[in-house]
């Protein structure tokens, strides 16, 4: 199937709402999908937490992923996260949210597990709002997340809605996977680290990609890796192969603390990856452990 910028994956989402775009939401709706692979390639992830999803019926329309077991005194950062296809099946990329959270991380994803229908910006904010309203608390089921360290990520299409809270100031750093805007400036606004992690010039959102790495201000910690397998990653690979170390190693800096993951960007670890990359003021991201140690 080939594929056009004009699809919805490009759309900004607050244009994808209207209705005049809904054709094209359900035509890339339709384009092939990963969810099967994923299921396949589904390990609990590498890191030290074997993790699984979850729901909550306080937050019903979005899959919450966590470790099975949470040690004591270990405190969780937070990623949101909006699917390829803007799809509402928060198990559609079960393999890298699963891989995230087994490294110390709760993930939300918009949809329910195995959901249908499609998915727009507010349900990150949705996912932001919960976050902020449950977290801590002696005693609570949600005593072991920190509010305070939230990121925002998404692959195509949730990459674009991701950009409609890229700014949001409860938000510490974004990723953008396989994406871009489709037009305008809004990159030029982003001040938190960012990351893209792109497919190379196979990928159908590399040139959305790369215009938008060149519109964030200088002075914004950023970093683009580019590696050459196409729009659809690595993420049907178990534990989400190559895209699955390099974003969670980017939560793992940004959100955990934790420098050692920061040197697979600043050091050679992506590029040895296979990684084609660019950067710029990384030395300006400061961050501190969320609670003294270091989670590989």
């Amino acid at each position: 199937m080939k594929f056009s910028l004009s699809l919805l994956v490009f759309a900004s989402a607050a244009t994808a709402a209207a209705a005049g775009l809904a054709g094209n939401r359900r035509q890339f709706s339709g384009a092939p999908t990963l969810t099967m692979g994923i299921l396949r390639g589904q390990t609990g992830g590498s890191g030290p937490y074997l993790a699984n999803y979850t729901t909550d019926p306080t937050l019903p329309a979005h899959t919450i992923y966590l470790p099975n077991v949470i040690p004591a005194g270990l405190k969780l950062p937070v990623m949101v996260f909006g699917n390829g296809g803007c799809r509402a099946d928060g198990t559609s990329f079960l393999s890298i949210l699963t891989e995230i959270s087994s490294h110390g991380i709760m993930v939300i994803a918009s949809g329910s597990p195995a959901g249908t229908g499609t998915t727009t910006s507010k349900m990150l904010k949705d996912a932001i709002d919960w976050v902020v309203k449950s977290a801590g608390g002696t005693g609570s089921k949600y005593a072991a997340i920190d509010a305070t360290r939230i990121a925002v990520a998404g692959q195509s299409c949730g990459g674009v809605e991701a950009y409609d809270l890229a700014t949001d100031p409860r938000v510490i750093s974004v990723g953008i996977l396989n994406s871009g805007a489709f037009s305008g400036q809004q990159a030029a606004s982003f001040k938190k680290p960012t990351f893209y992690f792109l497919g190379g010039s196979g990928d159908i959102a590399y040139a959305n990609g790369e215009r938008d790495y060149k519109l964030i201000p200088a002075a914004t910690p950023t970093w683009k890796g580019n590696l050459p397998v196409g729009h659809l990653g690595t993420y049907a690979e178990p534990n989400a192969g190559r895209f699955g170390v390099a974003v969670t190693r980017f939560l793992q800096w940004t959100l955990r603390g934790n420098t050692t993951a920061g040197e697979y960007f600043v050091g050679k670890g992506a590029t040895a990856d296979g990684w084609n990359v660019e950067s710029r003021a990384l030395g300006d991201i400061k961050t501190t452990p969320i609670d003294g140690t270091t989670v590989g």
